[in-house]
């Protein structure tokens, strides 16, 4: 009896060991990169998605001409920037609605979140204007005179400046968030647009799309440092992972140009198509994926080399922005100029699947970090 006793008690306690030590719920998704938001111009809504099963979620109606989903800090809300209204869209991801309209400049296209997750600075690009929101009271709390066509806003690392391109006068202004005041306007070149900032905060690198030129301000001196014929239509700007290039989009020459970050020399074009727009890199770093606004395919290239190494027929339509999805085996891609969204199965570089959307354009993914304009 007490032989039996002792076997049972050793048999629950083992078992109460072994289940110790697996996932508290078996089976359910731990990594939030799954979930995606996208914007739709056309339908004026916001389509949250399941990366994992290529399946709408839900759908939400938000302001005229949403142009990018902007998640603010802490995870509760998302931004729509509404272009054809003058308004922001708060969306309750929890609740899965707006819950209120922020009213803001004239057409609001590109927002940076400061590090506290206290404001956001957002450029209105048909008046000469920044607005900046208090994200606790959901407010607008001051306006800034940033210049006319104010585009692309990129903030330090400490939260303490934010630099803001203007199309028309092309400049970059520099706002004191301390002051809300523009202390310096640093002259770029025709039509400063695109703006990124290096991860450490110490340059500015400016995609002057008239001009075709790149300029790089010296944070520290708030002065350009350096001036880089890029090509015609020079737009946006991104950096390699490591830092060491700047992969810089030439809309109307139809290439990327390949800058060393410090000799500030182009090593490369890459010839990726017309609408050249955004390089993206895959999370393995090995290969980098760019979005054509006026080309029928995704062009892949190999990181090392920067050769197109394939191209991803995608019928008519171009592509927008691009996400990855679930460590980097799908890529998801929206389009102004076709009614769809594409999911691609990276592991083949082949689309698998097409959601109807109305001119699907800004695209996040859940738990990302909220957009800062650096990196």
């Amino acid at each position: 009896m007490n032989k039996n006793l002792i076997l049972f008690f050793s048999i629950i306690m083992a078992g109460t060991f072994f289940a110790g030590s697996l996932p508290a719920v078996a089976g359910k998704k731990s990594d939030e990169a799954t979930i995606l938001y996208i914007t739709n111009e056309g339908s004026n809504t916001l389509s949250i998605i399941d990366g994992e099963k290529y399946k709408v979620i839900t759908t939400i109606p938000v302001g005229k001409t949403p142009h990018h989903p902007w998640l603010v800090p802490g995870g509760k809300y998302v931004f729509t920037d509404n272009r054809g209204e003058n308004t922001l869209s708060v969306v309750d991801v929890k609740a899965g609605k707006t819950i209120k309209t922020i009213t803001v400049g004239n057409a609001p296209t590109h927002i940076v979140f400061t590090p506290d997750g206290k404001y956001a600075y957002v450029a209105n690009t048909k008046d000469k204007t920044t607005s900046v929101i208090d994200l606790a009271e959901l407010e607008v709390a001051a306006t800034i005179t940033t210049g006319g066509g104010s585009h692309d806003p990129a903030i330090t690392p400490d939260g303490k400046f934010v630099y803001v391109t203007a199309r028309k006068p092309g400049h970059v202004a520099v706002i004191d968030t301390s002051t809300n005041k523009v202390i310096k306007k640093i002259s770029t070149g025709g039509k400063a647009n695109g703006v990124r900032m290096t991860k450490d905060g110490k340059f500015v690198w400016v995609g002057n799309t008239k001009a075709g030129t790149v300029s790089v301000i010296d944070t520290a001196k708030n002065k350009v440092v350096a001036t880089i014929k890029s090509g015609a239509g020079t737009h946006n700007i991104r950096f390699s992972p490591d830092g060491k290039y700047a992969y810089v989009g030439n809309m109307k020459d139809g290439n990327h140009a390949v800058i060393n970050t410090a000799t500030y020399k182009v090593v490369t074009r890459i010839p990726t198509g017309k609408g050249a727009n955004i390089a993206y890199f895959h999370p393995n770093g090995k290969y980098i994926y760019f979005s054509i606004n006026k080309a029928n395919e995704i062009p892949v290239v190999d990181a090392k080399t920067n050769k197109i190494i394939t191209k991803i027929p995608i019928g008519e339509g171009g592509t927008h922005n691009l996400a990855f999805v679930d460590g980097g085996k799908f890529l998801y891609a929206t389009s102004w100029f076709g009614e769809y969204i594409l999911v691609i199965d990276t592991r083949k570089n082949k689309v698998i699947k097409e959601i109807p959307a109305m001119f699907s354009n800004g695209i996040k993914v859940k738990g990302a970090t909220p957009a800062t304009g650096r990196g």
